[in-house]
């Protein structure tokens, strides 16, 4: 495939820690007040939390939450975790999307994107194998635009603990076609590069961005 050109990194996880002086992890329990809003960003983060059970979303913030993460993510989640340093926030952890939004957002158009990367319920269990990454050639793909997305990959550079994000993926398998979908159009273009992941089974486990 000359869309794809094998690259040399051998893992998609970036080393992150840090050290904390003063490190808490609470129950972020909303005001009775909060309204439940429903956008792009909410599609977006319910289909990719619901697509393996025991996932956790994690957003990075910087000391301070905005009432838009409130009202269009996390209040559509059963289970939300905020972590503190030295009594700020600095991350968000989701999980168990809440069932009623997830029916809503189901029942309605899904952008073409999303239901790319997600719009298709995983049916069975992935058994881990090595995997090599290859890096999309840009010169080979068209480009799309969606300023609807857009307010999405926003949220992912605002929410990214550095420049590498990476989204796992549980319904692709490598084929040509792959990069005429939407989602391939799209992040090429508005990434500094886009890498996949792919298994020697031929199963594209992961999309990693790189996002500036």
């Amino acid at each position: 495939m000359e869309w794809l050109k094998p690259n040399e990194a051998t893992n998609q996880f970036e080393d992150n820690t840090d050290s904390f002086s003063d490190f808490k992890i609470r129950e972020f329990i909303p005001n009775s007040n909060v309204p439940k809003k429903y956008s792009i960003l909410t599609q977006f983060f319910l289909l990719l939390g619901c697509q393996d059970e025991n996932s956790v979303t994690s957003l990075f913030v910087d000391n301070r939450i905005d009432n838009q993460v409130i009202e269009e993510i996390i209040m559509h989640f059963d289970n939300t975790k905020i972590v503190l340093e030295n009594e700020l926030p600095s991350e968000i952890m989701l999980s168990k999307p809440n069932q009623e939004s997830l029916s809503l957002i189901r029942s309605n158009h899904l952008n073409p994107i999303i239901k790319d990367l997600y719009g298709t319920i995983s049916k069975k269990q992935y058994e881990w194998k090595p995997q090599k990454s290859y890096k999309i050639i840009s010169e080979f793909i068209e480009k799309y635009e969606d300023m609807e997305f857009d307010k999405v990959l926003d949220c992912l550079k605002n929410t990214s603990k550095g420049p590498l994000l990476s989204l796992s993926l549980y319904n692709w398998t490598l084929e040509d076609y792959l990069k005429d979908t939407f989602v391939i159009r799209y992040f090429t273009h508005k990434c500094k590069n886009v890498y996949l992941w792919i298994d020697d089974s031929n199963i594209v486990t992961t999309i990693q961005l790189e996002l500036h």
